[in-house]
């Protein structure tokens, strides 16, 4: 058996290999590249030509796209302000107790009855119209924001074609 000793311990002698050696492919080789005889080439490097007509369509079209942001943004926090007095500031003056004794103060006062339960009921429907107003208006100047984003992607600048193209592609 090869690799025991006669006593059957390990041997720790080693056949050599003395063959030649097998030369290692040039992509797996650690060696520096042969230097070319060849002078290297110069590369003409072309400009890319700068089309002035687009670069200012572009300029325009990323002014309309800031101005689509300004809008989507200030529309954001008028209508996210507004949802949010609506939800809760008309909601708490409407339960304080200091409204009702008003009210009480201005029927003694006039000689009027209101109906402070059809009044209560009138301005929750109203909150209602009113608080899905806002987030329509809201998802508009998000979409118009979308839009104008798309538009300066796709080089266009007509703002109802590209909506007649967009409508074609669905339709």
């Amino acid at each position: 058996m090869q690799g025991l000793n006669d006593d059957g311990g390990i041997s720790f002698k080693r056949k050599k290999n003395f063959g030649d050696k097998k030369e290692e492919p040039e992509m797996f080789s650690r060696k520096a590249p042969k230097p070319s005889d060849e002078e290297p080439e110069e590369e003409i490097i072309e400009e890319p030509k700068v089309d002035s007509e687009y670069e200012a369509r572009q300029k325009r079209l990323s002014k309309k796209l800031k101005q689509a942001r300004n809008i989507n943004y200030s529309g954001f926090a008028v209508n996210g302000s507004s949802i949010l007095i609506l939800l809760y500031g008309i909601q708490n003056i409407m339960l304080n107790p200091d409204t009702i004794e008003f009210i009480n103060l201005i029927e003694t006062t006039l000689g009027i009855t209101i109906n402070y339960e059809k009044f209560a009921n009138l301005v929750d429907i109203w909150k209602t119209h009113i608080i899905s107003m806002c987030g329509s208006i809201q998802l508009f100047f998000g979409y118009y924001q979308q839009t104008r984003r798309r538009m300066k992607e796709m080089d266009r600048e007509d703002l109802f074609g590209f909506v007649n193209d967009e409508l074609g592609k669905i339709i």
